[in-house]
């Protein structure tokens, strides 16, 4: 009897250790495949430190990122909104290290990316980087050079160092996203006969209002432990003067008392206005106007020469970034002479001035486009009063022009010469009237 009952409690653990290994199998079926491996590349280098980026293949965003050394995690980022690629700073040591990534979407984790060896590399100079024209101010249409060189170490660095190798130059310029950059590319430099490299240069341009920034440089260069980029080099500025109209600078005075009055552009009120001396980059003043202002009033500053020359600017914050407009004309400013009038031909509005004589040229040339279309009315309804009388008249002659009936009586005519002549002269005279005689004068037969 404990026999058979032994040999049913195999039967059911057997039975069920079958089925658990069919439900596993079955589970291990339908389960989600794993995500593809990241990639874990070297970003950039600085002296000491080396950024690593690692990358999600495409159409894939992680929500955590964890970079390893060996076999041990030494950093990890985790993003709510996920990213395709994270970077990770790390320090260089002496010896060579082995990193690796792995990051994770919808509760799943990727396999680890191929271990990158890393390795201490001989040091890069930073680069030099200077544009043309040197103040870094440019107006639309004009083309910016920049120039990229690699500072020329002794000659006993300079093969442990770089050696002959070309270079790859990249220009770098800061966008309006945080921690964004664009990149343009410079082919590789070709060597001089002294193994010293060309430097990269870039030209920008024609400037269309886009290229306000901050540029650095950096170079590439493939070294036995593979492509090395150096640290990047200085900052340079690069802002459009012309975005903004120029300001005035003129001289007012308000209470017996001469300023100062620098005028801005009416459309960008609220501005920042500085005094300089012209053509120095020595600050004299600044002031802030309120957000229904354009324009300001700077006292005369203490002069320790007769003349002095200044100059004002104004400054706009436009999409989230300072413009600077152009500096306004030099003006003169003497010291104990009584200054010009700010009525000077300098401070003529000449806008106003041409609007105003504008204005008067179209009133006269609509007051002239009038009367002479007057006149000419005038004149047609003239002529026509004329020839409608001339017809007038010329109706009246017209419906006169009938035949009158000039027939004359001769009763009496004939009685007088009846007591004057015989019966028989009568008689052979009558015959001689006719009734269609017009005339009163008796006509006499010839014999």
């Amino acid at each position: 009897m404990q026999a058979v009952s032994v040999g049913q409690s195999l039967w059911i653990y057997n039975l069920i250790f079958t089925f658990l290994q069919l439900l596993g199998r079955l589970s291990a079926s339908t389960s989600s495949p794993p995500l593809t491996s990241p990639t874990l590349d070297i970003y950039s280098r600085s002296k000491g430190s080396v950024v690593l980026v690692c990358r999600a293949p495409d159409g894939q965003r992680g929500v955590k990122f964890m970079l390893y050394r060996n076999k041990k995690e030494v950093d990890s980022q985790v993003l709510e909104s996920g990213a395709e690629e994270v970077h990770f700073t790390v320090k260089e040591n002496n010896t060579a290290q082995l990193f690796c990534c792995i990051y994770k979407e919808q509760g799943r984790f990727s396999a680890f990316s191929p271990y990158l060896h890393l390795e201490k590399t001989r040091d890069t100079p930073s680069p030099v980087l200077s544009v043309s024209p040197s103040t870094g101010q440019v107006k639309r249409g004009d083309t910016l050079s920049f120039s990229c060189s690699v500072p020329v170490p002794p000659q006993s660095q300079s093969r442990s160092n770089l050696g002959n190798r070309p270079m790859t130059f990249l220009l770098l310029r800061a966008a309006k996203q945080p921690g964004a950059t664009s990149v343009i590319l410079q082919p590789q430099a070709s060597l001089v006969s002294n193994h010293d490299p060309q430097p990269g240069v870039f030209t920008v341009g024609p400037v269309t209002g886009g290229e306000e920034g901050e540029y650095t440089c950096l170079y590439q260069v493939n070294l036995r432990s593979g492509l090395v980029n150096s640290t990047v080099s200085n900052m340079v500025l690069i802002s459009i003067t012309d975005a903004l109209p120029v300001p005035t600078l003129v001289l007012e005075q308000q209470t017996a008392v001469w300023h100062l009055l620098c005028t801005g552009s009416a459309a960008y009120p609220g501005a920042a206005f500085s005094l300089y001396v012209a053509d120095n980059e020595i600050l004299v003043d600044t002031h802030e106007v309120t957000l229904i202002h354009h324009q300001v009033t700077f006292p005369v500053p203490v002069q320790e020469t007769p003349v002095a020359f200044y100059q004002c600017q104004y400054n706009v914050l436009l999409a989230g970034k300072w413009s600077n407009s152009p500096r306004s004309l030099p003006l003169a400013v003497t010291r104990g002479i009584p200054p010009p009038s700010s009525t000077d031909f300098s401070a003529v509005d000449w806008p106003l001035v041409l609007g105003s004589f504008s204005v008067v040229v179209l009133f006269l040339c609509s007051v002239i486009l009038v009367v002479v279309v007057a006149r000419r009315k005038i004149k047609a309804a003239a002529e026509e009063k004329k020839r409608r009388e001339e017809a007038h008249f010329w109706t009246q002659v017209h419906a006169k022009d009938h035949v009158v009936d000039l027939t004359l009586r001769r009763t009496s005519i004939t009685q007088e010469w009846a007591s004057e002549d015989s019966p028989t002269e009568t008689a052979s005279r009558s015959p001689l009237w006719t009734s269609l005689s017009t005339f009163t004068t008796p006509t006499h037969p010839y014999h």
